[in-house]
């Protein structure tokens, strides 16, 4: 059985592009039982998401809680430097599986820019 349900679903709607994009009853599992759930405040420089506790890590739910348009968070890994590789939005939310041995980072565009990030054990 799994450990994990979860869906998503996309509706795009803008002049004469419409189309729904739609992800029901997906299942992932865990290794082990843990979850660590933390907010990070920001800065723009890269800071680190904490995984410190963690036997090993897996499916991870991270969600921008600025409200200012203007606001973005990256979210990225130290590869000798800071890499970006996606980009939220004010109050836009992303689901992925991490990997193991990844020093994962964040930055935001502002001071005091805050991430919320779930993650659970592999």
């Amino acid at each position: 059985m799994a450990d994990i349900s979860y869906s998503m679903s996309m509706r795009v709607s803008k002049g004469f592009l419409d189309d729904t994009i739609s992800i029901g009853n997906s299942t992932a599992t865990m290794q082990e039982t843990g979850m660590k759930s933390l907010t990070v405040t920001l800065s723009t420089n890269a800071t680190s998401i904490s995984t410190a506790n963690l036997s090993a890590v897996g499916m991870a739910f991270l969600r921008n809680l600025q409200t200012s348009t203007a606001s973005t968070v990256t979210v990225g890994v130290n590869s000798g430097g800071y890499v970006g590789f996606s980009e939220l939005r004010s109050g836009e939310a992303a689901l992925i599986r991490l990997a193991g041995g990844v020093d994962y980072q964040a930055k935001g565009t502002a001071e005091g820019d805050r991430l919320r990030v779930d993650i659970t054990e592999g």
